[in-house]
């Protein structure tokens, strides 16, 4: 099963068992009930800004998309070799997300690694409620927020209101790399 169809399959049982139809979700997202659907049957591979949306009208941390298990433990390891693909290469922004806190539950914080194309396919930035921490791992990054353009090196940071319009692509000869804390009060 692909990471698309489980995260779809997911939302679709949350969604039901809250009693919400697709049009509810879509009024409270924004997004349209064609494209809801889709993602909801695995065709289209939501970027992170829109799985967070979908959580939050769903009333559910969005770390709930991607596990496996349910552990309610204060400590959570993850090894780098246990690290859960989200969303993959090849989706229609060209981002690679791996969650590296999946099973921490209930948790405001929703770390990842993404890795970023060079120049990414589309130009749509993405908004969200809340704050997020953009840390660059490898590479270099353009960054995109608001109407302003940051060039972020390895090392450099941005924190942000991710109610912001922003992206980031990853410039140079490879692509780049940066964890991202995205935190949804």
């Amino acid at each position: 099963m692909t990471d698309e169809l489980r995260i779809g399959r997911k939302i679709r049982q949350i969604r039901k068992q809250s009693r919400l139809t697709l049009e509810e979700v879509a009024r409270k997202t924004g997004f349209t009930k064609s494209y809801l659907s889709m993602v909801e049957s695995g065709k289209k591979s939501p970027p992170i800004a829109t799985l967070s949306k979908i959580a939050q009208a769903l009333s559910v941390d969005m770390a709930v998309f991607f596990e496996k298990r349910n552990p309610e433990e204060h400590l959570t390891l993850v090894r780098r070799k246990d690290r859960e693909t989200v969303v993959r290469d090849g989706t229609l922004f060209g981002y690679r997300y791996e969650a590296i806190a999946p099973a921490k539950r209930p948790k405001k914080m929703e770390p990842f690694i993404i890795t970023l194309p060079l120049r990414s396919k589309e130009g749509d930035r993405f908004d969200h409620e809340g704050e997020e921490l953009f840390f660059v791992l490898k590479g270099r990054v353009r960054f995109y927020y608001g109407e302003k353009e940051y060039l972020l090196e390895e090392g450099d940071c941005v924190y942000f209101d991710s109610s912001i319009p922003h992206r980031g692509e990853g410039i140079g000869k490879r692509p780049a790399k940066a964890l991202i804390v995205l935190y949804t009060p």
